[in-house]
């Protein structure tokens, strides 16, 4: 590990301890007993690479800025405090065939969270930070929101040394809203495609769950001018969620050299997401996301997911924390199928 990477150290805090469940067993090992994460480990880190990597950035700031609901600030200690209580045993790797990476063999470090800056903007430049180091030395960024802005800087972050990329947002909205006099949870999807020489061509960005009623006709009409491809809900249920899934990233994977997968947790329907920014009682099944999550480990053209709008003020027994710790599972799954 090289001094750039060492460095992050100055913009990151450690995650707590505590959320580092361990029932001190051998024979009951918890992602909390093999997850990376204190300050000897990144030393650990220096004798073999990194296969992932998992940062948190706490904060709300653009949901307030979008007048939405507070909370999101609290999701990535939520989300660790359900993930690192999960065991890493999957089943089928009893009858895997020998050579398979075993999701107990990856090498995952939890950063930490970002540091939050005085304003959005400065945290988002520490994000963007982060990110590009990652991917400059190899290493899967798992990004924990906090807010659907994170996206904006997780995409300049991942693009930067990139000629051409693409993405897949997973959501109810199409946050395509213009940045005035902010840019907010709203914006991020539009900033990606007005950036100044944009590495995303709007052909290779794909909206994908979006539903009506919750969008404005001047966005969507504007995105389909651009090129963009919009996945209705309804389109989705008819053709079958396996399918309309795999073309989501066979259209963002067209032409480009990796492709960022967004998870917005509204896009889940609120009977098992009920803890977001934005809930609705329609939308994907908790399998289906997970479902998703799994393909894009498996892909090998996906560089990079983050995970946004969880929001535990609202939350039922945990119930969007832990589905969106089974995200962060089931990516690292299907990243084991892609190492094997």
């Amino acid at each position: 590990m090289n001094t750039s990477l060492t460095q992050l150290r100055t913009i990151l805090t450690e995650p707590a301890p505590e959320l580092f469940f361990t029932r001190n067993d051998a024979e009951d090992i918890r992602m909390g007993d093999i997850v990376l994460r204190r300050s000897e480990d990144w030393e650990k880190a220096r004798e073999s690479p990194i296969d992932v990597a998992i940062v948190g950035v706490p904060q709300d700031e653009g949901v307030k800025r979008n007048k939405g609901r507070e909370g999101a600030q609290k999701a990535p200690t939520e989300i660790r405090r359900a993930l690192y209580k999960l065991t890493p045993f999957v089943p089928d790797e009893m009858s895997a065939a020998a050579g398979n990476k075993r999701l107990s063999g990856l090498r995952i470090f939890d950063l930490g969270d970002v540091l939050l800056g005085e304003t959005l903007e400065e945290t988002h430049d520490r994000l963007e930070t982060v990110v590009a180091t990652l991917m400059d030395h190899r290493i899967i960024p798992i990004v924990l929101g906090g807010g659907h802005d994170i996206s904006y800087p997780n995409f300049r972050g991942f693009s930067r040394t990139a000629k051409r990329v693409g993405v897949v947002n997973i959501d109810t909205h199409l946050d395509y809203r213009l940045a005035v006099p902010m840019r907010h949870s709203g914006t991020s999807f539009r900033l990606m495609l007005d950036e100044p020489a944009s590495v995303l061509a709007p052909q290779n960005i794909v909206e994908f769950g979006i539903q009506p009623f919750a969008n404005v006709e001047a966005h969507y009409r504007a995105m389909l001018e651009r090129g963009t491809r919009i996945m209705m809900l309804d389109e989705i249920r008819k053709n079958g969620f396996a399918p309309a899934f795999a073309g989501a990233l066979r259209i963002a994977a067209d032409g480009t050299e990796r492709t960022m997968v967004s998870f917005d947790m509204d896009a889940v329907r609120s009977s098992d997401a009920p803890g977001v920014s934005a809930p609705s009682p329609t939308g994907f099944f908790a399998e289906e996301i997970l479902q998703a999550a799994f393909e894009c480990g498996m892909n090998t053209h996906v560089g990079m997911i983050d995970i946004a709008e969880v929001n535990p003020n609202f939350d039922v027994d945990n119930r969007t924390a832990k589905l969106a710790a089974l995200v962060v599972m089931h990516f690292l799954s299907g990243f084991c199928r892609r190492m094997s």
